[in-house]
């Protein structure tokens, strides 16, 4: 897709990896169908706004962190 999807998509990876979440355990909790997910994973669609801030939800993060720019100083 382009450059700010790759780098959401391996920010959405990095928080996952981290807290230890599988992806059979977020498409359970976000909303999404799996196949859709691995997309966005995968860097072949964009995350929308609002998937991103289930996903934040869920993991116990700020949405901010896991969009390139927000919230770095």
């Amino acid at each position: 897709m382009d450059r700010l999807d790759d780098m959401v998509a391996e920010r959405v990876q990095h928080v996952l990896a981290k807290r230890g979440i599988g992806l059979n355990d977020l498409v359970k909790h976000v909303d999404m169908p799996a196949a859709v997910l691995k997309r966005r994973l995968a860097a072949d669609s964009s995350f929308t706004l609002c998937e991103l801030a289930r996903i934040a939800a869920f993991a116990g993060c700020r949405t901010a962190e896991l969009i390139p720019g927000m919230g770095e100083k």
